[in-house]
């Protein structure tokens, strides 16, 4: 079985690097992110979704965060007989585009630098953000952000302002697990919990965190991965 990790809007494989991933885990970057180039065109939910079902060989196991955990919805919608289990953190069943078409063009306006402070006051709690010195998973996301090409932070919130699954959540036939954070800003416990109660027979946990979970408590993170996949067999 491909256990495949789905990285957050705007950060690349090294988002997991503090998490204990169980072994032969594959994490996929989005265009733009880490070492790959920005796509052609504006990428959507459903061309995410699909690149994703097609690199990969055989039943997936897939494992989200945020934007992550949206694609991964999408994966399970539009490719049914390729997830075997899904687990979701942090993420809901559907974005506000205005909102999102607003991140995009802040980003392109002002640079990296001028959205850097919101986001990270979205992505972790304030104890996190104090730490001194800082906390790994803040320091990892503010370099990896101002690093980014603004055009490329841009696609993700464009393609996230697409994402909509309530209608379909039914079809999903994955063993799923949605995972809230009870100190998230970004995505709270109902909305995460919109995600299970839509999809048949999901899994839902809450536990003590922030939205960026994998980075700020990557020892919760890799223990209900683990649970995860221990039940999903």
């Amino acid at each position: 079985m491909t256990l495949v990790l789905l990285t957050p809007v705007g950060l690349d494989a090294g988002a997991w690097d503090a998490v204990d991933l169980p072994a032969g885990a594959i994490r996929h970057e989005w265009p733009g992110c880490g070492r790959r180039p920005r796509a052609e065109q504006q990428p959507d939910m459903a061309m995410l979704a699909d690149e994703v079902a097609s690199t990969y060989d055989g039943p997936l196991d897939l494992a989200g965060c945020s934007m992550g955990g949206m694609v991964g919805q999408h994966v399970a919608i539009r490719h049914p007989d390729r997830v075997r289990s899904l687990l979701m953190a942090c993420t809901g069943a559907s974005a506000d585009p205005a909102v999102m078409r607003e991140r995009a063009a802040a980003a392109e306006r002002g640079g990296m630098v001028s959205v850097l402070p919101t986001t990270l006051e979205r992505w972790f709690t304030p104890a996190a953000l104090a730490q001194r010195p800082e906390h790994p998973g803040v320091a990892y996301a503010r370099a990896t952000l101002l690093g980014l090409d603004p055009a490329s932070f841009a696609d993700g919130w464009r393609a996230i302002a697409t994402h909509d699954a309530r209608p379909r959540l039914g079809e999903v036939r994955a063993r799923t697990t949605c995972v809230a954070g009870d100190a998230d800003a970004a995505a709270s416990v109902a909305r995460v919990r919109e995600v299970a109660d839509g999809i048949p027979g999901a899994r839902m946990e809450v536990v003590a965190g922030p939205h960026m979970l994998p980075l700020e408590q990557p020892g919760v993170f890799a223990a209900v991965l683990r649970a995860h996949l221990a039940w999903a067999v």
